[in-house]
């Protein structure tokens, strides 16, 4: 006699969001300028910590934002217009709005795009090069750490966000919904624990993603960098485990959908999971630039400086 199988219990723990061939964010790359201000809006700015083991010549410039990176590359060309938008989980928004509204009042941005703004518990920043950054305190959204980029906006045309969302979910295996921010369709697509992607449709008049790109590891490395070399966007050998593709596209047809440059790593990488040296603007350093900054946190509501 056959024996009844037992239905499966079902775990009773906590069911969060699955991560699937793309496992994490690792940087956002953009051309700039100048990295004085790159130093003084960031740093000096943001509170963000300059990579003292990669890129620290003068040519390039890795900012560290938690587990994640800005690349700012100079080559003398400003920085091209990105209608998009770069989401920040930070530990200490009054803090940033202090040390940013000093530098502002100093006259350090003047002639830029910079701009601030609250939008409730967050804040809209355009940054000095006219990237536009969103900054959440810590605890406000999900995010593994108090500090790091929860999320890229991308505007596409309208009619894009679904066949984008099926690009990555066949050729990368990555976790990819149709959905809604702030009344765009979107696809939000998984690009590690707590990251995304979101490919918002919207009506512009330029589509052009210029030199802007994304890098991530991907579990499946060897299969993606073939199928991508099969379509015929692929820019260079693929040496190194890393490689950079130009197009995403139809995986039936190969026709493209988009032209955003994107930069797969296989964990081989020897930056894969690299310890990112960050630091935090202690508020109590006995230096005069700290003391101009506590003195502005008196007009921040709610905060008072010890």
């Amino acid at each position: 006699m056959v024996k009844k199988a037992k239905a499966m219990r079902q775990p009773r723990g906590e069911r969060l969001p699955e991560v699937g061939g793309i496992i994490h964010l690792e940087h956002f790359n953009f051309e700039v300028d100048d990295h004085d201000m790159a130093t003084i809006f960031f740093m000096n700015g943001l509170g963000l910590t300059r990579d003292p083991f990669r890129r620290p010549d003068e040519t390039n410039m890795g900012v560290n934002i938690g587990m994640q990176q800005f690349h700012l590359p100079r080559r003398g060309r400003p920085t091209p217009p990105f209608n998009g938008e770069i989401g920040l989980v930070v530990p200490d928004l009054p803090m940033i709005k202090a040390r940013l509204a000093r530098l502002e009042r100093m006259g350090k941005f003047d002639g830029t795009p910079y701009a601030y703004r609250e939008l409730g518990a967050a804040a809209a920043v355009t940054s000095p090069f006219g990237v536009r950054l969103r900054l959440h305190p810590a605890g406000t959204i999900s995010a593994l750490r108090p500090l790091g980029i929860a999320y890229v906006d991308v505007f596409v045309e309208p009619g894009k966000a679904k066949p984008i969302a099926d690009f990555y979910r066949r050729v990368m295996e990555a976790p990819a919904e149709l959905g809604k921010v702030n009344r765009d369709v979107a696809a939000v697509v998984s690009m590690g624990a707590y990251q995304v992607v979101r490919f918002r449709e919207k009506k512009l008049d330029d589509y052009d993603l210029h030199n802007f790109h994304i890098a991530y590891y991907v579990s499946r490395y060897n299969q993606i960098r073939d199928r991508v070399a099969s379509q015929g966007s692929m820019l260079g050998q693929g040496q190194g485990q890393v490689f950079f593709f130009e197009e995403l596209f139809d995986p039936d047809t190969d026709k493209v959908i988009i032209k955003f440059q994107q930069e797969p790593r296989s964990v081989y990488h020897p930056d894969f999971m690299r310890p990112l040296v960050n630091r935090w603007p202690i508020i109590s350093e006995p230096y005069t630039d700290q003391a101009d900054v506590m003195a502005g946190l008196a007009d921040v509501p709610g905060l008072v400086p010890s």
